[in-house]
Order: C-alpha cells, then sequence, then structure tokens
C-alpha cells in the first residue's frame, strides 16, 4: 500500500495539482479523522483504500481544503439503502436496507463472485475496501469489468455500479436514494473505471 507521501504524489500527478495543495488537503482529512496519522520515513503508516478514496473525493470534486473534510465526512458516512443484480434483464437479487432486507442483502452480496469483499453499508467504507479487494479475484475476469462511481448533490446520494458476466449490480447510498426524484438542478460528480483501477493499484501497492 501507499504511505502518506506516495499517495499525496500519485494523486497530484494524477489530477495535475500542485502538490503542496494536495498535501494541505491531506491534513485536513487526518485533522479531521479522515485518514490515517501518516508518520515519516520508515515510521511512514499505509494509506488504507478508504484514505485514497476521501482525498481522491475531495480532489475529483474542486473542494477548498477548510469545507472538504465536513463535506467528505458527510458523503462517505452514506448508509447503503438498497441493491439490485440484474443479469439477461431479469432480477437476480433485491434488497431494500429500509425494508428489513440488510441480512438479505449481506447474504446476497457475500454470493456474488468477488474474492474476499466484505459488506460495508456505508459508502465511503464500501469503496475503500473495493479500492483494496474488488480487483484482486483475476480467475473470475473482474480484472476487465467496468466499476463506476456517482456521487450526486440531490440529497446527496451515491450510486456504485458495476458489470459482469455475472449481472449489473447496483447499490445506491444516501436517503435521495430511495425515491430518486429529478430535481430542479443536480451537480454530479463522476469517477470512472479507469480512475478507480488507477485508485486501486495506488491502494494495493502504492504505484501510480
Amino acid at each position: 500500500m501507499a504511505t502518506k507521501g506516495e499517495m499525496v504524489r500519485a494523486l497530484a500527478q494524477r489530477f495535475d495539482l500542485n502538490p503542496n495543495k494536495v498535501d494541505a488537503m491531506t491534513r485536513a482529512m487526518a485533522r479531521a479523522g479522515l485518514r490515517t496519522p501518516g508518520g515519516r520515513g520508515r515510521a511512514a503508516a499505509d494509506m488504507t483504500g478508504e484514505d485514497i478514496f476521501h482525498l481522491t473525493l475531495a480532489l475529483v470534486m474542486g473542494l477548498e481544503t477548510k469545507d472538504a473534510p465536513e463535506a467528505v465526512r458527510e458523503l462517505s458516512q452514506l448508509r447503503l439503502v438498497r441493491g439490485n443484480l440484474f443479469l439477461d434483464g431479469h432480477i437476480q437479487w433485491e434488497a431494500n436496507c429500509d425494508a428489513g432486507g440488510e441480512s438479505k442483502l449481506l447474504d446476497a452480496l457475500n454470493r456474488l463472485p468477488v474474492a474476499g469483499l466484505q459488506l460495508h453499508r456505508t459508502f465511503g467504507a464500501f469503496c475503500g475496501h473495493w479500492l483494496e479487494e474488488g480487483f484482486e479475484d483475476a480467475d473470475e475476469g473482474f480484472n476487465s469489468t467496468p466499476v463506476s462511481v456517482e456521487v450526486s448533490s440531490n440529497g446527496p446520494h451515491a450510486v456504485f455500479s458495476h458489470r459482469s458476466d455475472k449481472g449489473s449490480l447496483k447499490l445506491w447510498f444516501g436517503d435521495a436514494a430511495r425515491e430518486l426524484r429529478t430535481p430542479e438542478w443536480e451537480r454530479r460528480t463522476i469517477l470512472s473505471d479507469k480512475l478507480f483501477r488507477r485508485l486501486s493499484q495506488l491502494a494495493r501497492s502504492g504505484a501510480s
């Protein structure tokens, strides 16, 4: 996994930003408890997938350093409210956490062909865990299947999508995901499959 310095340098290069700006952002995250304490030299701690995801959210959304911790915390703590898996036009499973479906959703996700993937019921924890584990199962062909993450100001809410030969998986996080009404205006941020894979490489090996 990447150290704090490696994470800063990799994301500064990825988003064409001044490393000092990215470093200031990640230090603000650490003060807010949204990043593993770093350390220096041999004492430098490995950053988790969630650490990398939190910093990435702040950078891709263009947040100011002073505003980033509160905004990222709100998004990271969005609760999983429902999910479904479609294959060939048919629902393979569907779950609604607000309707007492948490155990059903847990069972269904545990049967999905992603080796070692655990269910995390908050947006930040789920995406951070996916960065660490979601592309590991090469035998199942997951290294070639697309992932996308979309964050909306409506609510806010977030949607995690994954497609494979096992079906099309979608997970909705946040109160607005219960109804998904069309707002008068909406700001969306999308993390593409290409970016998510770069972040996964960083989370797993420290490579940019």
